[in-house]
């Protein structure tokens, strides 16, 4: 993950052709956001309500909003300065008027629901019951007010039955997620685990698509290094890169 450092605004990110700012306020961006945006459409053909679930500078909302042209995209974070940088990139990514930016925790937003979503994605805050680190922007991006259950309460009260949930998470929790969705008849489908080497026994992240169907998941793997820490051609061709 690319961490936070200094005190002044960093230069702009370029990725797909948007150009995210970036400043010391909001956690930058990361491998997590950018692998999640990348898997959504390959595994999802269609989308016309998307849900971003802590949006921070707004990166996996954009890249989402330029898969799916059709699409109507909300971010939410409870992160004021998050809120106004993601605004701040929509803007400049011409945007603004199909990327809509609201400052809301997902309680807050699945408590006065104004509509239903088809697609709720997230990488969401992981560390439960952790010292907190002095940045925060760590904090709040990475330190969870909220448990599993009840993210996922939260979200199945605003998906339609045929509605789905794209998570990126640690692979060592992943099922902690996966056995709180089954308990509420929702179920993985599709996975993908992300492994730093082909030697490692456990992958570090797992992607995770949620979905009511009762179906046998497809799994599949990518190996991001090779021996020297470069990267495989195929997480290269596969992220774009």
């Amino acid at each position: 993950m690319i961490g936070i450092t200094g005190n002044q605004s960093s230069p702009p990110f370029l990725w797909k052709g948007i150009s995210f700012k970036q400043d010391d306020r909001v956690l930058k961006i990361g491998t997590d956001a950018l692998l999640l945006a990348t898997w959504i459409p390959k595994i999802i053909s269609s989308s016309q309500y998307i849900l971003d679930v802590g949006t921070g500078c707004g990166v996996i909302a954009l890249l989402l909003a330029k898969a799916f042209p059709a699409a109507e995209v909300i971010g939410i974070d409870s992160d004021l300065n998050a809120v106004e940088l993601a605004i701040q990139n929509a803007e400049v990514a011409g945007f603004e008027n199909k990327v809509r930016i609201n400052q809301s925790s997902l309680e807050e937003f699945a408590a006065m629901p104004e509509q239903k979503f088809d697609l709720i994605v997230s990488n969401p805050p992981f560390y439960l019951n952790h010292i907190l680190p002095v940045s925060r922007s760590m904090q709040s991006a990475k330190h969870a007010t909220a448990s599993p259950a009840e993210w996922m309460d939260a979200m199945t009260k605003i998906l339609p039955e045929e509605g789905k949930i794209g998570l990126i998470l640690p692979y060592a929790i992943a099922f902690d997620w996966i056995r709180e969705a089954n308990q509420r008849q929702w179920y993985c489908t599709r996975r993908l685990d992300i492994y730093s080497f082909a030697e490692e026994l456990h992958p570090k992240r797992s992607l995770l698509c949620l979905s009511r169907a009762l179906d046998s998941p497809m799994q599949e793997k990518i190996i991001m290094y090779q021996q020297g820490k470069s990267y495989t051609i195929e997480y290269q061709e596969w992220l774009g890169l």
